[in-house]
């Protein structure tokens, strides 16, 4: 039961999906917010448990990948529907941040035919930082914060597609461009 919890959180990420789409379509600014919260702690909590309970697999963090990226992809929809506005006043950086988001995973996916899930750390420091950033604008209008998380999105995506570039071949937990250029060297 325990190995399958952290499965369960990513998966949880997915079932939210349909229920974020159908609270932001019909106003319901609160309770998007807690579920969208909820969201972004089970993404906290699943690979910590997958690592503490031993429990890591490729189908396990293809299904966090997956969660992550399904969750994110909701909130620009989301926030046009419940915060138009404000989404209008920062759609450079809306937009810059869809498009670091989306053609990395583009990119890879023409090139393997498969997502990768690279797992990187700048990737895993831009969600650290949009995790802090997007309730700061949406509640307080403080977008100082998510300009900047939305422009270090531009540095994630480098990280990603220099990986891309570098691996012939479709790799996940890869945490950095510098450790793609040390597995071609070694052949991996």
């Amino acid at each position: 039961m325990m190995a399958q919890l952290p499965n369960g959180l990513s998966a949880f990420r997915l079932a939210c999906v349909p229920i974020l789409l159908w609270l932001a379509w019909g106003g319901a600014r609160d309770a998007f917010l807690v579920l969208f919260a909820f969201g972004l702690l089970s993404d906290v909590l699943d690979g910590i448990l997958a690592r503490r309970l031993g429990v890591e697999s490729e189908f396990g963090a293809r299904l966090d990948q997956w969660g992550d990226f399904a969750l994110w992809l909701t909130l620009p929809l989301s926030a046009w529907w419940l915060w138009r506005e404000l989404v209008v006043r920062e759609l450079f950086f809306v937009l810059l941040a869809l498009v670091s988001m989306i053609l990395p995973t583009s990119i890879a996916f023409m090139k393997y035919r498969e997502v990768p899930g690279y797992h990187t750390w700048s990737v895993k420091g831009g969600a650290i930082m949009m995790g802090v950033a997007v309730p700061l604008l949406l509640l307080f209008e403080v977008p100082e914060l998510f300009r900047a998380a939305a422009v270090f999105q531009v540095v994630c995506a480098m990280d990603e597609l220099g990986i891309t570039l570098l691996l012939a071949d479709c790799r996940h937990d890869v945490p950095s461009v510098f450790h793609a250029a040390r597995l071609r060297k070694d052949g991996g």
